[in-house]
C-alpha cells in the first residue's frame, strides 16, 4: 500500500484531522495502528527542558578516525549512522587561494562531507603521480571492512591534469566527476563535468555530462576557497550525488523516515539531544521570514532548547498539502495552525499572546547528507501573520493623500490552498475601492 505520511509525522504535530485518518496517513481501518478511527494515546509532552530526562541523553555522532596512508594521501570511513557505505576517491588540489572571509562555512571540506554522506573516501593530493595514487587508493578500498561495494568506485576531481581521464584507469572506476574544463575524451567511463564556463559545443551524450554554472570560478566547490559560492557549490554537489548513485548503484538512505524520526523527537516526544542526534556534525535551520534557527551545532541546540521545541502553544497542528521527495531534499507543504496563547519566539518574535487562532500556509525545504539532515529552511508569509494577529493595518496613506490597501490576505489563504474551491481568486486584483 502507498503510504502517503507516516503515523510519526502525524503525530508528532498533533495534527487537526479535516480528512479522515486512514486517508490521510494510508492506513486501512482495520489497521492495528487505529483505534475507533484515533491514533494510540501517547504519553505527556514535556514542558520544559530538563538535562537529567532519559530522552536527552542522545547517542555519539558517527565518528572514525582519519587514517594517513601515504604522504599524498588519506582515509576516511563512512561518517553515517550507516557506517559502511561504496569507495570515492578524491583528487584535491594542492594549493588554492585562501578565503579571507571572517567565520567558516557550515559546509565541510570535501573529504569530511562526503564521508557524512556515507561513502568510504581516499583523499589524494598528489597529481604528478595521480593514476597510480587511484590504483592504490582503490586495492585501499576494496580491502576495507567498511566498504559494501568492492567493483564500483567513483572519482571526483577537484583539480588535477586532464590524464587522469585518458590514462587507463583501474576497471572498478565507474564513474568520473570533474571541475575541469570539458576537453575530448575517448574514455568509456561516465564523466560529468562542472565547469563555470560556456561549455561549448560539448553537450551531453551518452557519457559525458556538463553542466555550467554562471558568475563562478575555479575552486568555487571548495569551502575554503576564495572564490566559493554557496549556491553553486549546494548545486553541483546534488548534481554529483545524483550521477554517484546512478553509477554506483548508493548509498540509498529513506530520507523520509528519517525526516519522520526528527520530528519524532522534535514535536512528540521534546528531546532536544535525540533531535540533534539525526543531524550532521553542523547543521542549521533558517525560518526565513524571521531569520531565527541557528547556524551551526552549538547556535541550533541553543536555538531548540530556548526558542521552538518548548515554545508551541499546545493546539499546534500541521495539516499536510504536499510532500515532494528528491535524492537529498524533502519539501514538506502544510498548514501551520495554533491560537496564539504564548509568546513564540521563532514566529513572532517580541509579540506577546493575543489569543489569536492562526492558519498559515508553509513550506519547509529539508537537505539531508547521508543518514542525517543538514538544513531546514521554512517559509511563510509574514504579512498574513501580522494580519491575522490584527497587527497590520488594512489601509495605509499613499501618494495624493490616498489611502492604499495592502494586498495581503488573512486565514482565506490557507483555505484556498487546502481546497481550490474553497475562495476566489483575483479578488484583489479585481477589488475597486
Amino acid at each position: 500500500m502507498e503510504r502517503q505520511y507516516g503515523v510519526g509525522w502525524i503525530r508528532a504535530r498533533g495534527l487537526i484531522r479535516t480528512r479522515p485518518v486512514a486517508y490521510i496517513i494510508g492506513l486501512t481501518a482495520g489497521s492495528p495502528l487505529l483505534v475507533g478511527n484515533a491514533l494510540p494515546k501517547m504519553p505527556d509532552l514535556p514542558a520544559f527542558y530538563d538535562p537529567a530526562s532519559p530522552n536527552e541523553q542522545a547517542p555519539p555522532l558517527p565518528s572514525a578516525p582519519l587514517q594517513e596512508l601515504s604522504p599524498e594521501a588519506v582515509l576516511q570511513p563512512p561518517l553515517s549512522r550507516r557506517g559502511t557505505g561504496p569507495g570515492l576517491i578524491l583528487l584535491l588540489p594542492e594549493n588554492i587561494e585562501r578565503t579571507k572571509r571572517k567565520g567558516k562555512p557550515l559546509d565541510p571540506e570535501p573529504i569530511q562531507k562526503w564521508a557524512e554522506e556515507g561513502f568510504a573516501v581516499v583523499g589524494i593530493t598528489a597529481p604528478a603521480t595521480a593514476i597510480q595514487a587511484i590504483t592504490d587508493a582503490v586495492e585501499t578500498l576494496k580491502k576495507h571492512d567498511k566498504v559494501d561495494t568492492k567493483d564500483k568506485i567513483g572519482i571526483i576531481i577537484y583539480d588535477s591534469p586532464q590524464h587522469a581521464l585518458t590514462s587507463q584507469l583501474p576497471p572498478e572506476i565507474a564513474c568520473i566527476s570533474t571541475f575541469t574544463e570539458p576537453f575530448p575524451s575517448q574514455s568509456h567511463i561516465p564523466t560529468y563535468f562542472h565547469t563555470s564556463n560556456t561549455p561549448g559545443d560539448y553537450a551531453k551524450t551518452n557519457n559525458v555530462t556538463v553542466s555550467t554554472y554562471p558568475n563562478t570560478q575555479k575552486h568555487f566547490i571548495l569551502p575554503g576557497s576564495a572564490t566559493y559560492n554557496p549556491p553553486a557549490a549546494s548545486m553541483a554537489h546534488s548534481r554529483n550525488l545524483v550521477f554517484l548513485k546512478k553509477h554506483i548503484g548508493g548509498p540509498v538512505f529513506d530520507i523520509e523516515a528519517i525526516w519522520e524520526e526528527h520530528t519524532y523527537w522534535e514535536f512528540e516526544r521534546r528531546s532536544v539531544a535525540q533531535t540533534m542526534a539525526t543531524m550532521v556534525a553542523e547543521p542549521y535551520v533558517n525560518n526565513v521570514p524571521t531569520m531565527t534557527g541557528g547556524m551551526g551545532r552549538a547556535a541550533l541546540t541553543n536555538f531548540y532548547r530556548d526558542h521552538f521545541i518548548f515554545c508551541n502553544p499546545p493546539d499546534t497542528a500541521l495539516e499536510p498539502i504536499s510532500r515532494t521527495i528528491g535524492p537529498d531534499r524533502l519539501v514538506d507543504e502544510f498548514i501551520f495552525s495554533c491560537t496564539h496563547t504564548l509568546h513564540i519566539p521563532w514566529f513572532v518574535p517580541n509579540i506577546p499572546p493575543t489569543n489569536v487562532k492562526l492558519a498559515i500556509p508553509m513550506l519547509g525545504v529539508i537537505n539531508f547528507r547521508g543518514d542525517r539532515l543538514y538544513h531546514e529552511h521554512i517559509w511563510w508569509d509574514q504579512g498574513t501573520v501580522l494580519r491575522q494577529l490584527g497587527l497590520l493595518p488594512t489601509l495605509v496613506p499613499g501618494p495624493e493623500g490616498k489611502m492604499l490597501r495592502l494586498p495581503v490576505a488573512g486565514a482565506e489563504c490557507a483555505r484556498l490552498l487546502a481546497d481550490e474551491t474553497d475562495g476566489k481568486s483575483n479578488e484583489m486584483i479585481e477589488r475597486v475601492d
